[in-house]
């Protein structure tokens, strides 16, 4: 390996640990907020009868309120007017039904919960939606699974560490219990930005389309077997079924960690419309301290085909 890949992936190491620590600013917390306060309309949207159970609207235009304070910083406002001005199902009026927001901002979390007030009753979801702020967990441990799969020189084994140490970094990082009470790891996925959509997306496809997403995954089980079948007997060689847990470890070990950077709010640091950009810089210096890595992976693998 080269000297001047080394030292590229130093530096690297240091834009994403400089990406990390200014990712946690406003810009972030304004971001998170929207993302939030659209799921919380979307709920809001239901529960007041202007959308059915498919998403469809149900009335000739959306819904027009006035965005509130009822605590909290007043950037959040601003936060929760762009999410209203993209939601479907609500429109900014001057109107006499009511949006009032309420934030508690704190060290590595925020918590949101919007009131409609309509005629005089009230609608809210049961409980606030939570976000995290630590984008740091899933950078250093994206750092340290580059340092793994360079150690070790095996991207899976790397991937599959920077998964765990991003999930066990935001498990580990305390919080304000009296204001955000402790969950569960199956609840806080279920919660979280990633799941929150993901799994209310996958309930609403058809049997065609899960038959389709069914049959991918079984074509790359199949092209693994495959790609082994015609190398076996190389060096190297570690057989099919370390070879498959060797990628699905892989593949479970980058869903965890998108899942943690999702939660973390990592992906929210790289919203532009409100001037945060530093996720960015913390994801380039990422890819940059793979890069020994990568190479190895690289090498490794022509030298097998």
């Amino acid at each position: 390996m080269s000297r001047a890949l080394v030292i590229t992936a130093l530096v690297g190491v240091i834009v994403a640990c400089v990406g990390a620590l200014l990712s946690a600013g406003a810009p972030t917390r304004e971001a998170a907020v929207e993302a939030m306060a659209a799921r919380s309309l979307d709920e809001l949207g239901l529960l007041a009868g202007v959308a059915d159970d498919e998403g469809e609207l149900l009335r000739e235009e959306p819904l027009g309120v006035e965005v509130i304070s009822d605590g909290g910083p007043l950037w959040a406002v601003d936060s929760v007017e762009r999410a209203v001005g993209a939601s479907p199902y609500f429109a900014l009026a001057n109107s006499p039904h009511l949006l009032r927001t309420e934030i508690i901002d704190e060290r590595g979390a925020i918590a949101l919960q919007l009131h409609l007030w309509r005629g005089g009753w009230e609608l809210r979801e049961p409980e606030p939606l939570r976000a995290r702020v630590a984008p740091w967990a899933a950078v250093v441990a994206g750092l340290f699974g580059a340092a793994l799969a360079l150690f070790t020189r095996r991207l899976s084994v790397g991937i599959a560490g920077a998964g765990a140490l991003a999930q066990l970094g935001l498990a580990l990082d305390p919080l304000p219990r009296h204001l955000f009470p402790p969950r569960g790891l199956l609840d806080a996925w279920a919660n979280g930005p990633l799941f929150g959509r993901l799994v209310p997306m996958i309930r609403q496809m058809s049997s065609l389309q899960l038959g389709i997403v069914a049959a991918a995954l079984a074509a790359s089980l199949v092209l693994v077997a495959f790609d082994h079948r015609r190398t076996r007997g190389r060096d190297g060689d570690v057989g099919l079924g370390p070879a498959s847990l060797a990628a699905l470890l892989g593949t479970l070990g980058a869903l965890a960690w998108v899942e943690a950077a999702s939660r973390g709010s990592l992906f929210a640091a790289c919203d532009l419309r409100v001037g945060a950009y530093f996720g960015w810089l913390a994801l380039a210096g990422l890819l940059v301290a793979w890069l020994p890595a990568l190479h190895l992976a690289r090498e490794a693998w022509r030298a097998k085909n």
